[in-house]
């Protein structure tokens, strides 16, 4: 990393624990790749095997696993196999509604990883196709069966593939695919040894409540709606306040949760645009477990993407993501296909601050299979030592950031912050918008956090920090993000961390909460220390 402080003794340690883990799991070549060479486990079909060269050599299998009662059902799946195997496995869990197998990843074949993934045994039109909800079998499967059977097969496979009985296992995912993951943790605690879930929604309500109360809300007023290139002011005037009130000067503010919007700094906005902007911020808090958190503002200008679109209302059906917002598709299919009714519609059929109607609404998504999350069901995880990370990026436009400290707060209680800290850690990572992109933000987090997991499951230690950066393009997520990605949004998204990995380098130190990334040379930093550089930061709290 070129602004790397050589000497700083955190960095040293976290490359001496990559050189470990690099020692420990040396690369074992493999058989080749013959389709009757390979046992189907029990209720699996193999279809066929396929020999690669790039950017490795391995064998794809592809094949599918029947589910049954509610079902039948096909869930789908890819296993890669490299041919020199560094002893590990990892499920990538796609997000949105699935419905395809994302292809394995050259930067995890490179590294040697066994891969597998799978369509959750989902048929939708796209991403943002909730429609299958109104299938018991499909639900079950897109909420945890699916993961469950496709892992419990590929490990088999792996396995005896490679003549070994030991593997370490991994799973990820971020939006859908982080809600997967942590369902995985939740409901099967024994098929991976390190779970790494982002952007996930653990709230009592469903998510899809509030992205249709802001939508129901600039659709009956459509004066609220903000242009993208006012949003864009809006992050100027936020960062230019707030930029200092963490202890550095850097284009970031990494803690978001201090941003008060104030009516005087904003007076380009109409009253109804600040009162839209206020509802974002404040989610829905009808009582009880009517509640549902709003949004953090340290980067607003990614809110058109989710929540206003890039047109003002009226929308027609015959408009699509980027039009229109990509948090109303999700709810609108969702909402229609949980209630079997395709004529219901959450801006005229649903009243948002009724208690009553949102509870409803969660009983309905519940009864078709969607999980309701609590750290008292991770205490299989603890007690089978399997370990988790979860991660958010502070700037996440779709899924509101609280969720994840929100849980980390009720693990706190559950297993005591001691306890939790055991098998549990919790990484905000700033100016990082939903699962990738962002605004001067690290480009790759996910591998950093698997090979924190990888370090963690093998040693025993749990991280003291992280060191993630900018200058590498990040190809772990892009076929997993889905959570209402259209292929253009993707390439557009994907095109932008690109831009960004070709720029200068500068090197993030994260820390687990509650613990906050501290800049050495504070605001008036004397000593004229880099704030670029990992090295001049330190975990404090």
């Amino acid at each position: 990393m070129k602004h790397a402080n050589p000497k700083s003794p955190l960095l040293a340690a976290a490359i001496a624990a990559l050189t470990g883990l690099a020692a420990a799991s040396q690369l074992q070549a493999a058989p080749a790749c013959d389709l009757a060479s390979f046992k189907a486990p029990a209720n699996t079909t193999l279809v066929s095997a396929t020999a690669f060269s790039e950017p490795v050599n391995y064998c794809r299998i592809d094949g599918y696993v029947t589910t049954t009662n509610p079902g039948p059902n096909q869930v789908n799946f890819m296993l890669a196999l490299p041919e020199r195997h560094n002893g590990r496995y990892v499920f990538t869990i796609q997000g949105g509604a699935a419905a395809f197998v994302p292809n394995p990843t050259a930067t995890q074949l490179t590294n040697g990883y066994a891969i597998a993934s799978t369509d959750k045994g989902v048929r939708a039109a796209h991403l943002l196709d909730f429609s299958f909800r109104d299938d018991p079998a499909q639900s079950l499967d897109w909420a945890h069966r699916g993961v469950h059977v496709v892992a419990q097969a590929t490990q088999e496979i792996t396995r005896a593939h490679y003549g070994t009985d030991t593997l370490h296992r991994f799973a990820m995912g971020c939006s859908g695919g982080g809600d997967g993951t942590l369902s995985a943790a939740e409901n099967h605690p024994g098929d991976f040894d390190g779970y790494i879930a982002a952007a996930m929604t653990t709230s009592p309500l469903e998510i899809s409540m509030i992205w249709g109360k802001i939508t129901q809300h600039i659709v009956n007023h459509p004066e609220a709606w903000i242009t993208p290139e006012d949003l864009v002011k809006v992050e100027k005037v936020i960062l230019d306040h707030y930029d200092a009130a963490d202890g550095a000067r850097d284009g970031l503010i990494w803690d978001p949760t201090v941003i008060t919007l104030d009516r005087s700094r904003l007076d380009f906005l109409s009253d109804p645009q600040f009162d839209v902007l206020t509802m974002i911020q404040e989610g829905i808090d009808e009582g009880g477990e009517a509640y549902y958190p709003g949004f953090w503002m340290s980067n607003p200008s990614a809110f058109t993407n989710f929540l206003f679109g890039m047109k003002p209302p009226p929308w027609g059906p015959e408009d699509r993501p980027p039009e229109v917002p990509s948090g109303w598709v999700v709810a609108d299919t969702g909402s229609k296909a949980i209630r079997k009714d395709p004529s219901f519609s959450l801006l005229t059929d649903f009243d948002f601050t009724s208690a009553e109607d949102l509870l409803e609404d969660r009983r309905l998504n519940v009864a078709r299979g969607r999980e309701s999350f609590h750290p008292t069901d991770l205490k299989g995880l603890r007690d089978s030592g399997g370990k988790l990370i979860l991660w958010t990026g502070s700037a996440d436009q779709a899924v509101p950031p609280e969720n994840i400290l929100n849980y980390t707060r009720d693990a706190d209680q559950v297993f005591s912050p001691e306890g939790r800290q055991g098998f549990i850690q919790s990484y905000f990572v700033p100016g990082m918008f939903h699962c990738v992109g962002g605004t001067n933000h690290p480009t790759d987090v996910p591998e950093v956090l698997l090979d924190a997991a990888a370090q963690w499951v093998a040693s025993g230690q749990a991280p003291e920090a992280v060191i993630a950066s900018t200058g590498k393009g990040d190809d772990v997520f892009p076929a997993m993000i889905g959570g209402g990605q259209t292929n253009q949004q993707m390439a557009r998204r994907m095109a932008m961390l690109k831009a960004q990995s070709d720029g200068p380098v500068r090197s993030y130190l994260l820390c687990p909460w509650p613990k906050k990334s501290v800049f050495k040379g504070g605001l008036d930093n004397p000593e004229g220390l880099d704030v670029n550089d990992a090295g001049n930061w330190r975990c404090e709290g």
